[in-house]
């Protein structure tokens, strides 16, 4: 009832404004109330404002009429209010009590001061503007469907799709009904778009940053073959380089056409890392390629496992295979939670490492947990591959490489078996290679450089512990990657308790060229090539 209230409150806010008119009108309810011969309009405005407000802001009959209207368009109760009609018939019958022509010309002379002083005038350049054309829509609208409609015409194009900037989304479908567009103004509005790849487009083009690879993935994925963006040099170069075609621009706009089609990325993965950036660490990784498989890396705790649920349904809730690295909480939680109960979701294989007893486990290392490592246990996984150092395997063509699972050889190089024995694994794509680190540390660092080499080194990584501890600076170097990916919220990736040494490696990774990805911007993105 209390948030019902404040929701009642902070519409009345608004649709107040500065005060100033309603307190004027509040004032002629006054006005009308000690007026002796005004009875009959006291009970139609006093009476009828004061029920008003009684119905309006009461929790209980407010909650019922949003769900009736609608929460969103309760602000639209408070047009019922009679302050128009309740001032003017003040303001009338003020002026026809006064004696004289002079003193009603200067009364009616005040009260249009008062009502020009406290009021806003509405004829002004953010509600109303000078029409541009006889559509009396934005130019750049008018532009950009033309130069889409030559640009079809001399290329024998029949279907065109669009994606552009928010403001322009419902005036591209006024002029112009032959372009289509992935969502309309009821996605802006807070509605879902009809497709996963449309949501994400969305997403992209709302962001203040826009990752260019992964918005030209969707593009493709939705058949997107136009795109309208602000004219700048940098971003058409950039765009130009990608692979879009520049077909025209106005002073505002430049519009591009794509020419590639989702079977262009044949081989290729999209890669998403999720994350809270003002929670906790975790760990949880989608890999997903143009024809609609889905692996899924680990998912977080518990408590994700909703989340991860709502992911995997609007990826096609088929799960090719999930990898899980080691049975730690912040990593197989919501796996746990998840296959007890799949509903609709159908998980073909599972892929984990055959971890050291939970009593060996805690006899090494009192201090960890192993209360999802034993839920774990208690699962029965027909469909599970336990892994070992050397094992290779491929889901869909994608090829994977395991360089770390517990062993023995674990145990004699360290204490903490849960995180040194989890899996360290590389993808391969067509040319391009992601390692993946789990929570493999320091101890097994120098053994890991040692046995593989040159083997370890990938195009992009997944820090070891989520960047806090984790392997050492020499083994991250000799990695090359282009991009470190951090599975770490905010108070981890900036802490300056010296406990964490994730300033640290993140400071090593930049010295090393390479761009860093946290949770402050998740879903962080990279299509493995």
């Amino acid at each position: 009832m209390k948030e019902t209230f404040r929701a009642v409150m902070s519409m009345y806010d608004s649709y107040n404004g500065t005060g100033m008119q309603m307190a004027l009108f509040f004032a002629c309810l006054v006005y009308l109330l000690v007026q002796k011969k005004e009875k009959e309009k006291r009970y139609l405005f006093a009476g009828y404002t004061l029920l008003f407000f009684i119905l309006c802001f009461c929790p209980v009959t407010a909650k019922l009429i949003m769900e009736c209207i609608g929460g969103e368009v309760y602000w639209r109760m408070f047009w019922l209010l009679p302050a128009a009609a309740g001032t003017g018939y003040t303001a009338a019958r003020v002026l026809m009590q006064a004696e004289g022509k002079a003193k009603r010309y200067l009364l009616l002379t005040v009260m249009l001061a008062v009502i020009v002083l406290t009021g806003t005038n509405v004829y002004n350049g953010t509600i109303f503007h000078r029409k541009q054309n006889w559509y009396k829509l934005p130019q750049d609208t008018v532009d950009i469907c033309n130069i889409i409609e030559q640009d079809a015409a001399e290329h024998g194009i029949t279907r065109k799709k669009l994606v552009t900037v928010n403001d322009l989304i419902t005036t591209v479908r006024q002029y112009d009904a032959g372009i289509l567009m992935p969502y309309g103004n009821e996605v802006i509005k807070g509605n879902r778009a009809e497709t996963e790849n449309a949501s994400q487009i969305f997403r992209i083009m709302s962001g203040d940053t826009k990752n260019w690879e992964a918005l030209l993935w969707y593009l493709s994925m939705e058949a997107c073959n136009y795109f309208a963006y602000p004219a700048d040099e940098a971003t058409t170069d950039l765009l130009v380089s990608q692979g879009l075609s520049k077909v025209g621009s106005n002073a505002s706009y430049s519009v591009f056409r794509n020419d590639t089609d989702k079977e262009a990325y044949d081989g290729e993965w999209l890669i998403t890392q999720y994350g809270d950036k003002d929670g906790v660490q975790l760990m949880f990784y989608t890999m997903q390629d143009s024809k609609g498989h889905l692996i899924v890396v680990d998912g977080g705790w518990v408590t994700d496992a909703d989340y991860v649920r709502q992911v995997i349904k609007a990826l096609g809730g088929r799960v090719d295979a999930w990898i899980v690295t080691h049975p730690h909480r912040d990593h197989a939680g919501a796996f746990t939670e998840i296959y007890k109960n799949p509903g609709k979701i159908k998980i073909d294989k599972v892929y984990a490492v055959d971890m050291a007893l939970p009593q060996l486990c805690l006899e090494r290392a009192p201090w960890d947990e192993t209360e999802v490592y034993e839920e774990w246990l208690k699962l029965t996984i027909p469909q599970l591959t336990y892994v070992h150092r050397g094992d290779t395997f491929t889901v869909e063509g994608l090829a994977f490489e395991v360089f770390n699972a517990y062993d023995d050889y674990v145990g004699r190089l360290s204490n903490d078996l849960l995180n040194d024995g989890s899996m360290m694994f590389k993808v391969t794509a067509k040319k391009e290679s992601m390692l993946f680190c789990a929570d493999v540390g320091d101890d097994m660092s120098d053994y890991l450089l040692e046995t593989y080499g040159d083997a370890l080194q990938a195009d992009y990584i997944q820090m070891g512990h989520h960047g806090n501890g984790g392997l050492k600076s020499g083994f991250y170097k000799s990695i090359g990657a282009k991009a470190a990916f951090f599975d770490a919220p905010d108070w981890l990736m900036n802490g300056r308790d010296k406990r964490f040494s994730t300033m640290k490696n993140t400071y090593l990774m930049t010295q090393e060229g390479a761009a860093v990805y946290s949770f402050s911007t998740t879903p962080n993105q990279i299509i493995l090539k």
